[in-house]
């Protein structure tokens, strides 16, 4: 999704995995309102260690804010129970399934991705951008710092924007990731795969090093053109790889 035009929508409402976003999301669709579904980083991890579907945000237009949490709290109280939300031709003979009721089989059928770097403020938040817009069909992925900066370098948000990829960035430390389980795990820059944490490395672990876009010395403009070509290359070299495992 891109960040283009998203900039105003506010958040109206937090629901309880995707599926429920979905089901709510069709809901204010259906009475004239658009609406965008935000589910972070945050909430994504939480569907694959506690079993909650996590946190996702229901963003809506700020003129239509009001009438949404209008709506929302009539529907929290159950004035909408028998609605048909989503007009297909054969809506009223579909079978309906609860939000609650199952699990998100196609988020759960993906395959999971950790990116690491030092400070976690570049080349891993652009591969993890990258990652989850290119190949989001097939596996879903996280990035990480062995010494995280606190933040998203914004050269590297700039250039993740320039393409058209919607991407809430935070820069993290790998602990946040402790006793997880990663299909693959993937460091881009030398120093994060010499301090690797040992228990991120019982799965596959593949090392392909990215010169650091931040240690360039220049204008912003030079600066700017030496993370559009690391961008290019992490996007030219981190999805074929990655389709070497998806099997």
């Amino acid at each position: 999704m891109t960040k283009e035009g998203l900039d105003s929508y506010v958040t109206v409402y937090s629901a309880h995995g995707r599926l429920d976003a979905e089901t709510i999301k069709a809901f204010l669709e259906a009475q004239g309102i658009p609406v965008y579904i935000d589910q972070d980083t945050l909430g994504l991890i939480y569907s694959f260690t506690v079993g909650d579907l996590g946190a996702v945000g229901i963003n809506v237009r700020p003129e239509d804010a009001e009438k949404a949490k209008t709506l929302l709290a009539a529907m929290d109280e159950g004035d909408f129970s028998n609605e048909i939300f989503v007009e297909e031709e054969n809506a009223a003979n579909a079978p309906h399934i609860g939000p609650l009721e199952t699990e998100d089989d196609e988020l759960k059928g993906r395959k999971r991705v950790l990116f690491l770097c030092t400070g976690n403020s570049a080349r891993s938040q652009m591969a993890e951008a990258i990652v989850n817009n290119d190949c989001w069909d097939a596996w879903v992925a996280f990035s990480a710092g062995t010494e995280p900066t606190g933040r998203v370098n914004p050269f590297a948000q700039q250039v993740i924007e320039e393409a058209n990829i919607y991407h809430q960035g935070r820069s993290k430390s790998t602990e946040e990731f402790s006793g997880q389980v990663f299909d693959l795990v993937v460091t881009v820059c030398d120093h994060a795969n010499e301090t690797c944490p040992l228990w991120l490395k019982q799965g596959e672990k593949v090392h392909i090093g990215f010169e650091d876009p931040a240690a360039f010395v220049g204008s912003d403009e030079e600066k700017l053109a030496v993370f559009r070509k690391t961008f290019a290359l992490i996007r030219a070299t981190i999805p074929p790889l990655l389709s070497k495992y998806a099997d």
